[in-house]
């Protein structure tokens, strides 16, 4: 899922698989690299709180997550109705297959 979230947030198709790339319509909304870096960086962070003990969390680092993350959702909103949204989740449930290959 890191992959794909990764090829989304640079707001370009070029680093997404073919299978990908012809399903997209393109321009990519940018929107999508909000939401896909967001997924990294949450993803990340969740993982320094779960096993990395030696430094822990401010709240100013927590509250900056909170806001990541509903600036997330708010970006969503905008583009969940999208043919590229039914790319993008197909992509994160498929992405094991797609990105075989690779």
């Amino acid at each position: 899922m890191k992959r794909v979230c990764a090829g989304f947030g640079h707001g370009t198709v070029q680093n997404l698989p073919d299978e990908i790339k012809s399903m997209i319509t393109t321009p990519l909304q940018p929107e999508f690299g909000l939401v896909a870096d967001a997924f990294v960086q949450l993803q990340e962070g969740r993982h320094a709180a779960d096993y990395d003990f030696s430094e822990p969390l401010t709240r100013a680092e927590v509250l900056s997550k909170i806001d990541l993350a509903d600036q997330a959702f708010g970006a969503w909103e905008k583009i969940k109705r999208t043919d590229n949204a039914n790319v993008f989740l197909a992509s994160l449930l498929l992405h094991k297959h797609w990105y075989a290959n690779r």
